[in-house]
């Protein structure tokens, strides 16, 4: 019995090494590619300047709210959910296909090594407003809050008013399925507790709590 049990000991500590090597590798990858996924993050239309510092600060509450203090994830925070800001970036340069797993890991530790300190909170949010998806209508991917603001309403987004700022916020967290056009109750009622919850008159329950049950 205790042969087997550092035979499986063994076996363990031979995966974790290889994890530990191969994500290892993924690392100074990401590293190696960094140069140029700054030059292309800093393209896009949209400038931070474009966007009003409180509908800036409205994106970072729903959905990265500890997005200035921590260095690339934050799994403590309520209403952080598993992925921040600086990883929805890692997610959208560094990865043609994504998938939940090791691939995770990998994304992490992407955004805590490379991707933060090599890109300022400024730039990674204005990289946010030009890069994040808003799903496919007619099966043609929209990316970047400009875009959107004129495939869902028609207008640039400095026209839009803050419920509809809102309502292209609210489709981040399942940009298909909250869609205004196609599914505007689903997307009215997600504003709706955004709004509350903005209006300090509830908040998240814990990490994962992005629905905002309390709201």
């Amino acid at each position: 019995m205790r042969r087997a049990f550092k035979i499986i000991g063994l076996a363990l500590a031979i995966l974790l090494l290889a994890l530990i090597v191969y994500e290892g590798f993924a690392v100074w990858r990401a590293k190696q590619r960094t140069t140029a996924v700054l030059a292309e993050a800093a393209k896009g239309e949209l400038s931070l300047a474009d966007v009003p510092p409180r509908r800036i600060a409205m994106i970072v509450k729903v959905e990265d709210p500890g997005f200035y203090r921590h260095h690339g994830f934050d799994y403590s925070t309520p209403g952080a959910s598993m992925t921040s800001i600086t990883q929805s970036l890692v997610k959208h340069f560094y990865f043609a296909h994504f998938h939940k797993g090791f691939p995770k890991i990998e994304q992490t530790l992407i955004a805590w090594l490379v991707l933060d300190p090599a890109m300022p909170k400024a730039d990674q949010l204005k990289a946010y407003l030009n890069f994040t998806y808003f799903g496919s209508p007619r099966g043609r991917a929209v990316i970047g809050y400009a875009n959107a603001a004129r495939t869902y309403y028609g207008r640039d987004l400095a026209q839009l008013s803050d419920h509809q700022f809102l309502s292209l916020v609210a489709m981040t967290m399942a940009p298909n399925a909250l869609d205004p056009l196609r599914h505007p109750a689903a997307n009215a009622e997600r504003v709706r507790r955004i709004e509350a919850m903005l209006a300090g008159k509830c908040r998240p329950n814990g990490l994962r709590d992005v629905t905002y049950e309390s709201c």
